[in-house]
């Protein structure tokens, strides 16, 4: 995830089949975000990387457009409708119920990688007029996975 320069990973995303992510956004300068635990702001960065299991989110309906990219697919970026703030209640990695509620670049994170533990990918949310133009690559991409697949 940091040699890649991405913001968070999900369990199914390495073959994993838990309902576990991390997210870590303290190399993240230009897009801001908040965190609330209790229902007290925090500085947000104290609780990087933010290990998460089971997570439930509650969206807000406030939601914008805003560019993202996926590990899962290097080199592509497209805009996805996300809410602005969601609540999510989960397990921390001891197994204690927590909740939190998060803005900005951290709800968005947030809500990709659970899309991650739902089957759910990032080109799955975009627009059809963001998508097609994505096509030649998300072609070349599954072409090289299967021909990896069919090499083993």
């Amino acid at each position: 995830m940091n040699e890649a320069e991405g913001v968070g990973l999900a369990a199914p995303q390495v073959g994993i089949s838990l309902q576990i992510a991390v997210i870590d956004l303290r190399k993240v300068e230009k897009r801001p975000s908040s965190l609330e635990i209790g229902g007290q702001p925090v500085d947000w960065k104290k609780h990087m990387p933010l290990f998460f299991c089971n997570p439930v989110l509650t969206l807000t309906r406030k939601r914008e457009d805003s560019s993202e990219g996926c590990l899962s697919f290097p080199g592509l970026l497209g805009d996805v409708r996300r809410s602005l703030r969601i609540q999510m209640d989960y397990l921390d990695l001891e197994g204690k119920k927590m909740r939190l509620a998060a803005g900005g670049l951290l709800a968005r994170a947030i809500q990709h990688e659970v899309d991650h533990l739902m089957g759910v990918l990032f080109i799955d949310r975009m627009e059809p007029e963001v998508r097609r133009p994505l096509k030649p690559a998300l072609d070349e991409l599954l072409a090289k996975a299967k021909a990896g697949t069919e090499a083993r």
